[in-house]
């Protein structure tokens, strides 16, 4: 507020010597609002950032003669204001908006800035320009020239920056934003000339020229400014989704095509899908305009941030949708937008599609039952067939290691028929939970029926397969299970085979081998882990190796029916 209240006092003292207004305070007001509009334009275009006049320094030399030097003065400052709106009303068609850098103080203070620097500069012309004799008039309006720029910059950088903590670094910053303002400078004393030999009319055509390509420039700069980040919105978006489609849930990727239709019809802050999961509760997602998907709950501030130019701030306005299919609740979405950015017809276009998504959403829920067992919340046996298929397929193509562990709960039918049913259900419900834990990308837990269940290690070799099984074993002989104040020990056998350390041609005949390797661990007393190491060998966690003349005879579990 200081440089403002510095220039009014400043232009005030100079418009009382006739030299600095010689043709009044408000000459021809039709050229004014011309040299005005023109000024505003041209400062549009800030190619190398800054609050200053830029190429609008054009219309300086020009208006110093037509106007005088306090008219001038009053025009920059107007110049400056104009240019900062139409700037931040460019900012405000990108589709995040930037933070708010200046308010309306600041931007008094700039404008007072600029039009002392003009002040400064005109008078730095005048006394440079007066008393030359004819024959070096010249000489004397290049010299003014020079002075009056240089005076023009100095200001604009003494003063803008103030000087009082700012260093070398901020200072040398500052300057390239200024060199601008010496380019348009000097396209205005060439406007100057043109005027001197050509009239008023061509030099004010080549300078509504120039004005018009500088702010065609700043609009071009706004729209690929606006391209490139929805460029980089889009490929963000991209790498979020081809993770999520690679390593997440069915869920998960409903939730991120949500959120991908959200944002192509609603301009929101935040957004939040909460589902209500069969069997698993309540889980929700969230992400911010600009962000991927993410678990949890957001957590917006308390109002919206703010936008360029002048407005009021507000409370969110939060869109609340249920997710029903068939008078089933599926879940809510939450979108906080900001009301100044939220149109009528965006909040329509939601409700029209809530429809498909609450459709997507109850897919996903009847997909996650076909997949998943319901008692333990691991895989279903037809996802297992189907990854290791797929796997089997890839390791062999590729020349990868694949692992498999066939695990049963050991004297699991004594344990129900001494504690009940129920208690074995939550036995396995615990078991699977240990078996569950371990999973990585690559890895997969399924219940293959009954007390057994299957771990699918992808590029995981056999030893390192069976370093896994003994950490699990211990694991599930340390659960603590009781009922009705008794304790229910829990133990477990494993079976272990890998690819392409034993030959086979199907991941069928991989699980043959270790349910045969299951199979001999039950057979040596339980509570074990063997890995079939072909040849009739097998080997313990111990490093231990059972010999077996002859591969037991196995089950006959049917695979791949």
């Amino acid at each position: 507020m200081g440089p403002a209240l510095a220039a009014v006092a400043a232009i005030a003292a100079a418009a009382l010597l006739p030299r600095f207004s010689p043709f009044g305070l408000a000459p021809e007001p039709v050229a004014l609002v011309f040299a005005l509009l023109a000024a505003a334009a041209a400062a549009l275009h800030r190619p190398l950032g800054g609050g200053s006049l830029g190429l609008g320094a054009a219309v300086l030399p020009l208006a110093w003669v037509r106007f005088g030097v306090v008219p001038t003065a009053w025009l920059l400052a107007l110049a400056v204001a104009v240019a900062t709106l139409g700037r931040r009303a460019l900012e405000g068609r990108q589709p995040v908006a930037p933070p708010e850098r200046r308010g309306p103080l600041r931007w008094l203070g700039e404008a007072g800035t600029t039009a002392l620097a003009g002040l400064a500069a005109g008078a730095t012309w005048i006394a440079a320009a007066a008393d030359r004799a004819p024959e070096r008039r010249g000489l004397g309006l290049a010299l003014a020239a020079l002075a009056a720029a240089v005076v023009f910059v100095a200001h604009e950088l003494l003063v803008r920056r103030r000087v009082r903590d700012v260093g070398r670094r901020e200072l040398a910053a500052a300057l390239p934003p200024l060199a601008l303002d010496l380019v348009g400078f000097g396209l205005g004393w060439l406007l100057l000339a043109v005027q001197a030999r050509a009239g008023w009319w061509l030099a004010a055509g080549l300078g509504a020229a120039l004005a018009l390509l500088a702010a065609e420039a700043a609009r071009n700069a706004a729209l690929s400014g606006e391209l490139a980040r929805r460029l980089e919105e889009s490929e963000r978006l991209s790498r979020a989704g081809a993770a999520l489609v690679a390593g997440t849930s069915e869920l998960a990727r409903v939730a991120s095509q949500i959120l991908a239709e959200c944002r192509a019809i609603v301009p929101f802050s935040w957004f939040q899908l909460e589902l209500e999961v069969p069997e698993l509760g309540t889980q929700s997602w969230q992400a911010s305009a600009d962000s991927p998907l993410a678990e949890g709950v957001p957590e917006p501030p308390r109002q919206p941030p703010a936008l360029p130019g002048i407005h009021r701030r507000s409370a969110w306005q939060r869109l609340e949708r249920e997710l029903t299919a068939d008078g089933e609740r599926l879940g809510r979405l939450r979108l906080w937008c900001d009301p100044r950015r939220l149109e009528p017809r965006s909040a329509e276009l939601l409700d029209s599609l809530l429809p498909q998504m609450a459709a997507s959403v109850r897919g996903a829920f009847l997909d996650r039952a076909a997949r998943t067992d319901r008692l333990t919340g691991v895989a279903s046996r037809r996802v297992l067939e189907q990854r290791l298929t797929e796997a089997f397929a890839i390791a062999r193509e590729e020349g990868r290691a694949m692992a498999v562990v066939l695990c049963d709960l050991d004297h699991f039918k004594r344990i129900n028929d001494r504690f009940g049913h129920a208690v074995g259900d939550r036995a396995l419900v615990a078991t699977a939970g240990v078996l569950r834990a371990a999973n990585r990308a690559g890895e997969l837990c399924a219940r293959f029926g009954g007390e057994e269940f299957v771990l699918l290690f992808e590029g995981v070799d056999g030893a390192t397969a069976l370093e896994i099984a003994e950490r699990l074993r211990h694991r599930i002989e340390a659960l603590e299970l009781d009922a009705d104040g008794r304790a229910v020990p829990l133990t477990m056998s494993f079976g272990v085979a890998a690819f392409p350390e034993l030959h086979v041609r199907s991941p069928a005949e991989l699980l043959e081998l270790a349910d045969a390797a299951l199979y001999t661990a039950k057979h040596l007393g339980r509570n074990l882990c063997l890995l079939d190491v072909g040849g009739g060998r097998l080997l313990t966690a111990a490093g231990d190796v059972v010999e077996v003349a002859a591969p037991p005879e196995p089950r006959a579990p049917v695979f791949f029916a």
